[in-house]
C-alpha cells in the first residue's frame, strides 16, 4: 500500500512539474502594448497577429481593443482568422479580402449560401486566391461604424491615416462619425501621404484655446486645444519642435500621451503637444471631453483625430508659437 501511494504522489509531482499552456484566443490590449510586443507575447510573428485582425502589420493598437491570437498553426498554414461582424455576409467577407466565395465557403466547410452570424470566427485564405491559381484583385474595403468607435480608433486599427480616412470619405469634421456610417477604408498604397517639410508653423493661442497650422501664409487648419490649467501655465515664446514620439509616457502623472511633440523642457519634464491622454493603470480617457478647456499640466492638447494630423506633418526643427 505504501509502495501504491507513493507511486501515486510521484505521479502527481510530476503531473505538477510540467507546464501547462492554457492557449488565449482573445487578448485584451493594455498600456503600453504594441502589436509586436503582443506578438512577442505569445509566440507567433506580428505579420500573423496582424493578419489574423485584419490590421496592417504597423498599426497602433489602443487600450481595451480585443485581439484575436491565432495558434502556431493558424500563424504558419497560411490562413487568418476573421471574426464575423453585425452586417456581414459571406459574399461581402470573400470580397473583402480578394477570394473567391467557392473557396471561403470550402476552407469552412460551408456553402456558398451559408448564413454567419457576428462573433463567428472563419479562416480566410491570406494568399488571395481566387481556387484557380490566378490573384484576386483586393476588393475595396468598407467598415462599418460600431458604438464607441472614433475616426482615430479606425485608422489606427487599419494601419492608415488618419486624414486619409477622412479624405477617402470626404468627411468635412472627422469629430462626427456615427454607428451605422459606411467608412471606405484607403489601401496604404493609395492613401494621400502626410504633406510635411519646410515652411510650416503651429501657432497656439492661450487665450482663445485655439491653433492653427499654417504653411507659409496659407492655412491648413484650425482647430480647438487645450493649455496649462491654473498652476501649471503653458509658456509663452517661438520653440522648436524636438521630439516626435508616438506614444509618450508621463511618469510625473502616471500617463501616456499619444501623438507627442515636444517643444520645451520645463525644469525635468518636457512640454509638448499631444492627444487625449490615459491613465496608465485604468486606460481610462483623461479630459475627455475637455478640448477648448485649460486643463492641462501646461501641455498643449488637440482631439486624437488633430493630434494625428499634425503628428504626421510635423518634423523636428518645426517652429511652434505660442501667444497669449
Amino acid at each position: 500500500m505504501r509502495r501504491t501511494l507513493t507511486g501515486i504522489l510521484g505521479a502527481v509531482i510530476l503531473l505538477l512539474a510540467v507546464p501547462v499552456v492554457v492557449w488565449a484566443h482573445e487578448y485584451v490590449v493594455q498600456p503600453g502594448d504594441t502589436l509586436w510586443g503582443i506578438a512577442q507575447r505569445f509566440g507567433i510573428s506580428r505579420h500573423a497577429l496582424a493578419r489574423a485582425n485584419d490590421l496592417s502589420p504597423d498599426a497602433l493598437v489602443y487600450v481595451g481593443q480585443r485581439l484575436y491570437i491565432p495558434s502556431a498553426q493558424e500563424a504558419a498554414d497560411g490562413f487568418s482568422t476573421y471574426i464575423v461582424r453585425r452586417g456581414d455576409t459571406l459574399t461581402g467577407i470573400a470580397q473583402r479580402f480578394g477570394v473567391s466565395l467557392a473557396e471561403l465557403a470550402r476552407v469552412n466547410g460551408l456553402s456558398t449560401t451559408s448564413y454567419v452570424y457576428v462573433g463567428q470566427r472563419l479562416r480566410v485564405p491570406t494568399g488571395g486566391s481566387n481556387g484557380q491559381g490566378d490573384t484576386a484583385r483586393p476588393a475595396r474595403r468598407v467598415y462599418t461604424v460600431q458604438a464607441g468607435d472614433t475616426l482615430s480608433a479606425i485608422a489606427a486599427r487599419f494601419g492608415v491615416s488618419v486624414r486619409a480616412l477622412a479624405e477617402a470619405n470626404n468627411l468635412r469634421d472627422p469629430s462626427r462619425i456615427y454607428v451605422g456610417q459606411r467608412l471606405v477604408i484607403p489601401s496604404q498604397a493609395s492613401a494621400p501621404g502626410p504633406v510635411a517639410g519646410e515652411g510650416l508653423q503651429f501657432i497656439v493661442s492661450v487665450s482663445r484655446q485655439t491653433c492653427w497650422l499654417y504653411r507659409g501664409r496659407q492655412l491648413l487648419y484650425t482647430w480647438r486645444c487645450s493649455t496649462g490649467r491654473p498652476g501649471y501655465p503653458t509658456r509663452y515664446g517661438t520653440f522648436r519642435i524636438q521630439s516626435k514620439i508616438p506614444v509618450a509616457y508621463g511618469s510625473a502623472w502616471n500617463i501616456y500621451m499619444p501623438y507627442w511633440l515636444g517643444i520645451y523642457w520645463a525644469g525635468s519634464t518636457e512640454n509638448g503637444i499631444h492627444g487625449l491622454p490615459w491613465d496608465a493603470d485604468t486606460g481610462a480617457k483623461v479630459w475627455e471631453g475637455l478640448v477648448g478647456q485649460p486643463v492641462t499640466f501646461g501641455c498643449i492638447m488637440l482631439e486624437d483625430w488633430a493630434a494625428s494630423i499634425l503628428f504626421e506633418m510635423a518634423y523636428i526643427g518645426m517652429p511652434v508659437i505660442i501667444r497669449p
